[in-house]
C-alpha cells in the first residue's frame, strides 16, 4: 500500500493502540502531517480508559506539538479509519467505527484479519521506521521537519531497546539520517525521563526472581506488566551476573509477549537466538549482542494447545515462561560448531561435488566506493558485516542480494567480469557505512553512505567453480575467518568447501545452492 492511495479520502481519523506508547505517537504525527499538508481533514486519536500519564509521552506530546486526541467514543463516521502501530479488532484498540478501513503495523499480523488497505511489515522493528520509509516514497523528507525527526527517531529508540534491538537494515538507515537532523535537546530531555520508581521496582523484581540454567548458562526473567523499554534494563543487568552468557527478559502485554535478548558469547547470536524462540509464533531480531522479540498471544496459544492439550486461559505468562524454557534448552542441545581451517572441520573431500551455474550476479571493486585502508561496514537484510578495504577487495552480491567478500585472485580466476550495471534483486539493495566517525577523515560529505546497487556490475561464474558439499541434518554455526560473528546453518541447509580449499567450509542455504548449482 502507498500512502497516495489514502489520499482519495476526504475525511481521515488516524487511531493508535489504547495508551499509545512513543512509536504509536510518532507513527500518528508522521501521517497526522502528511495529510493535513494535502488538506485532508485529519483527526489522531486513541481509545481506552486512561489518557496519557507517562511522564515521557506527556513531555513527547507537549515538546513536539502533537495533536493527539484521547476519545472514549467517535460520533461521526470518518470516511476512513486507519490503524496505526497496531491492527484493527485488536483487544488493546478500542472499536470505532468507519467507511473503510487500513491498518499500518509493525507487529506479526494474521492475514485474513487484515483489511484490504494494509502495509504491515514484521520484520521492522519499528512502526516509525514504516512511516519513514512511506513518506520517503512519497517524496516528503522527514528529516526537514525537526520536531517529526526527533519523533520518529525517539520512537524508533523506545521501540528497540533505546536503538540495542534493531530489527531490519532500515532501521539502522533511519537512525542514521534523523540522528543528524533532530532536535537533540529535546531527545535528550524525553530520554532522561523514561524510567519511574514503580518501573524501578518492577525490575528489580524480576532480576530477584530469574531462571538461571547453569548448565547451559542462560537466564530467564519475567517482569511484571511495564513498558517494554525497561525490559533492556533488566537483560542489560542480567547479561553482566557472572555466569550468564545469554538471557531473555520478558513481559506480557495486551497484545503479546514482548523479549529482550542478551548475549555475550561468541557463540551465540543475540538477534540469531531472538528469531529461535520466536519462530513461527512471533518475530525477533536485531543486533548480535543486544536484541529483541515479540510473540503474538494467539499463535502462542495455538502452540500451547497443539502441545500440551490445554488452553493458555490467562495464564499467559506461565504458557510464554514454559515454550521459551524448551526452546531455550533445545537451542543449546542441538547444534554443532564448526572453525573453517580448523582440526574440526569434517571431511568434505569424499561429498558430492556440485558446479556453480552460469548465472549473472554483482560485484564491486571496493576502493571504487572508498579508499583504500577504510574501515566499512555493509549494511543487508542479515546484518551489518564490517571489512577494511584493500587494494585487492571485491564485494560480490549474490543471487538473493546476499553480500560476501572475495579478493582480486580469486575473483578473475573464477568469474568473467563485465562491465554492464546489475540489478540486486531483494527486499533490500546493500548499502556500505563508514565504521567509525567520518569527520576523523576530513570531509564528511565523500564518506555518506552508499548504495551498492549504484557501483554494482555483472559477472557471470566460470564453470570451473566447484564445491564439495553435503546436506545439514542439525543446526550447524561455521566460524569463518572474514567475519567477528558465524554464519548459521540450519537443516536443509549445506555445508560447503572449494573443490581447491576443502578445509576453508562455508554454509549455503538451500534455497541459494538449488539455484546456484547442479552436481556434476
Amino acid at each position: 500500500m502507498k500512502l497516495n492511495e489514502l489520499l482519495n479520502f476526504r475525511n481521515i481519523v488516524i487511531q493508535a493502540h489504547d495508551n499509545p506508547d512513543a512509536d504509536a505517537i510518532a507513527s500518528g504525527y508522521g501521517l497526522w502531517l502528511y495529510f493535513r499538508l494535502r488538506g485532508k481533514k485529519v483527526r489522531l486519536i486513541y481509545g481506552g480508559s486512561r489518557p496519557i500519564s507517562k511522564s515521557n509521552l506527556v513531555l513527547m506530546v507537549k515538546q513536539l506539538q502533537i495533536p493527539i486526541e484521547h476519545m472514549e467514543a467517535l460520533h461521526d463516521e470518518p470516511d476512513l479509519l486507519l490503524t496505526v502501530d497496531c491492527q484493527y479488532g485488536e483487544r488493546n484498540v478500542q472499536k470505532f467505527s468507519g467507511k473503510t478501513i487500513a491498518v499500518i503495523d509493525h507487529h506479526v499480523a494474521v492475514p485474513e484479519k487484515l483489511p484490504a488497505l494494509q502495509e504491515v511489515r514484521s520484520t521492522y522493528g519499528s512502526c516509525s521506521t514504516i512511516i519513514w520509509d512511506m513518506l520517503k516514497e512519497e517524496g516528503d523528507d522527514p528529516s526537514n521537519n525537526e520536531d517529526l525527526a526527533t519523533a520518529l527517531y525517539y520512537g524508533l529508540f523506545m521501540d528497540t531497546g533505546k536503538l540495542q534491538e534493531l530489527h531490519h537494515p532500515k532501521d539502522k538507515d533511519m537512525r542514521d539520517e534523523l540522528e543528524l537532523r533532530l532536535n537533540r535537546a529535546t531527545l535528550t530531555m524525553l530520554q532522561n525521563c523514561n524510567l519511574s520508581e514503580e518501573e524501578l521496582k518492577i525490575a528489580g523484581k524480576a532480576m530477584a526472581d530469574i531462571d538461571f540454567n547453569k548448565a547451559g548458562h542462560y537466564a530467564l526473567a519475567m517482569a511484571q506488566r511495564c513498558d517494554p523499554n525497561i525490559l533492556g534494563v533488566i537483560s542489560d543487568a542480567l547479561i553482566e551476573v557472572e555466569g550468564v552468557g545469554t538471557c531473555i527478559a520478558y513481559c506480557v502485554l495486551d497484545d503479546g509477549i514482548k523479549l529482550s535478548v542478551r548475549s555475550c558469547e561468541r557463540e551465540t547470536r543475540a538477534d540469531e537466538l531472538a528469531a529461535f524462540v520466536t519462530a513461527g509464533i512471533g518475530s525477533g531480531g536485531g543486533h548480535i549482542r543486544k536484541s529483541g522479540g515479540f510473540i503474538v498471544k494467539s499463535l502462542l496459544a495455538d502452540l500451547y494447545l497443539k502441545k500440551y492439550g490445554m488452553p493458555c486461559d490467562d495464564a499467559w505468562d506461565i504458557a510464554a515462561h514454559r515454550i521459551l524454557s524448551e526452546r531455550l534448552d533445545e537451542y543449546f542441545r542441538d547444534q554443532d560448531y564448526i572453525h573453517a581451517g580448523g582440526e574440526d572441520v569434517p571431511d568434505l573431500t569424499k561429498e558430492p561435488i556440485y558446479e556453480k551455474r552460469r548465472l549473472p550476479i554483482g560485484y564491486v571493486k571496493a576502493s571504487e566506493m572508498y579508499p583504500v585502508g577504510t574501515y566499512v561496514s555493509v549494511r543487508m537484510l542479515e546484518g551489518d558485516i564490517p571489512f577494511v578495504i584493500k587494494d585487492d577487495t571485491y564485494f560480490m552480491i549474490g543471487i538473493e542480494g546476499e553480500v560476501y567478500k572475495n579478493d582480486e585472485a580469486y575473483f578473475l580466476s573464477h568469474n568473467d567480469a563485465t562491465q554492464e550495471p546489475y540489478k540486486i534483486k531483494g527486499e533490500y539493495a546493500p548499502t556500505v557505512h563508514l565504521a567509525v566517525n567520518a569527520q576523523e577523515f576530513g570531509e564528511e560529505a565523500n564518506f555518506r553512505p552508499k548504495s551498492l546497487q549504484d557501483y554494482a556490475k555483472t559477472c557471470v561464474p566460470k564453470s570451473s567453480s566447484r564445491i564439495h558439499a553435503k546436506q545439514l541434518t542439525r543446526r550447524t554455526k561455521v566460524f569463518v575467518s572474514w567475519s567477528e560473528s558465524y554464519m548459521l546453518g540450519k537443516p536443509g541447509d549445506f555445508l560447503a568447501a572449494r573443490k581447491e580449499n576443502p578445509k576453508d567450509v562455508y554454509i549455503v542455504a538451500k534455497d541459494i545452492m538449488e539455484k546456484s548449482y547442479f552436481m556434476v
